[in-house]
């Protein structure tokens, strides 16, 4: 399978020994700390008076969340970016594109729209929430895992604080619809 093939001139922040666990041997790349602590899909600021707006591309060079308005510029052409997908409101990346920047053999993909993405942050618990004692979950956040024999975590901020600790900031589990507006007083 095309997954596991790395390309061996991209320096790989993750590494495996045999039984599959986290092998601490690399600093964390200087980019993915800042990528999973970004919130995306708000309104960009720069183009705010612009229509379809919402920041869903991530550019790795300049560690700037940006808009397809942002890309147009041809700023960032030469540059490494990510496009930021939707998944159970959720941030997620095409794991084909991750695989480019990082070692992405033990967290577990997902079918968005027929393609394979990981998740940047852990997903939402399935069902309802209770395990049953042996049930295969992620190492870190103990949510459960559909091929515990090959995955050992949920998403690419499991894996970081597995193997370089927590970097992540717990964000609102719901975002806010809007500013809220009172009525004025007559």
């Amino acid at each position: 399978m095309g997954r596991n093939k790395m390309n061996s001139s991209n320096s790989s922040p993750f590494e495996t020994i045999e039984q599959g666990e986290v092998e601490p041997s690399r600093n964390m790349p200087t980019w993915l700390g800042p990528l999973l602590k970004k919130t995306f899909f708000g309104a960009c600021l720069v183009h705010d008076e612009l229509e379809k707006n919402e920041l869903s591309k991530y550019c790795i060079t300049c560690d700037s969340d940006l808009c397809k308005h942002c890309i147009s510029t041809n700023k960032h052409n030469d540059h490494d970016q990510l496009k930021i997908y939707r998944n159970v409101y959720k941030e997620v990346v095409l794991l084909e594109q991750m695989e480019k920047h990082t070692d992405c053999k033990l967290i577990q993909p997902y079918k968005c729209n027929k393609k394979l993405v990981i998740s940047l942050n852990p997903l939402p618990h399935c069902g309802s929430g209770s395990l049953i004692a042996g049930d295969p979950t992620c190492l870190t956040c103990k949510r459960r895992l559909h091929d515990p024999q090959q995955f050992q975590f949920c998403s690419i901020a499991c894996k970081v604080e597995a193997k370089w600790g927590k970097i992540v900031e717990t964000k609102r589990k719901r975002k806010r619809k809007g500013i809220p507006h009172r009525t004025p007083l007559k």
